[in-house]
């Protein structure tokens, strides 16, 4: 095999290796309840968020009358969106699962903890904003001292 050949094999293996390795289980129609949470367990245990999400998106959809496990299902979904980072994604979600909280008429048989995880979860977005909003103004404070000739001391630096 020449040696272009090679080179242009072997990006195209990696990526089929890739893949294949990331793509999600199938979902056995016998799955319980319970099969679902253990599965999305045992995937978040491996780092492997994007199945877990899964098996999770596919519990809410097999078993939507279990208001119990799924309003689980839905704070783990918002929590693992708030672990990959996207926390758009996951403020979105705490802040509809408090409204199902005030609003459902099921609200009821809600574990009250899920209530009290989204209000963390929503601090905890919050003062990562924060401190990602003082940390952005900060460095450009820093690039337009520099390009101005004058120095920022940062906290501690100072004699």
């Amino acid at each position: 095999m020449s040696l272009f050949k090679l080179r242009c094999c072997v990006p195209i293996c990696m990526l089929t290796l890739i893949s294949c390795a990331s793509k999600t289980r199938q979902v056995d129609p016998q799955w319980t309840e319970e099969m679902f949470f253990k599965q999305a367990q045992l995937a978040m245990d491996e780092y492997n968020y994007q199945r877990a999400l899964y098996y999770y998106g596919v519990f809410l959809v097999r078993y939507p009358e279990n208001h119990q496990l799924a309003i689980a299902a839905e704070y783990e979904k918002a929590f693992i969106n708030y672990k990959m980072g996207n926390y758009a994604i996951a403020s979105e979600s705490y802040h509809e699962i408090i409204r199902k909280y005030d609003e459902s008429p099921y609200a009821i048989l809600y574990h009250p903890k899920f209530r009290r995880l989204c209000e963390i979860g929503l601090r905890n977005i919050e003062k990562k904003e924060a401190v990602n909003l003082r940390l952005f103004w900060r460095a450009r404070e820093k690039a337009w001292a520099e390009e101005n000739g004058e120095s920022i001391l940062d906290t501690g630096e100072a004699s």
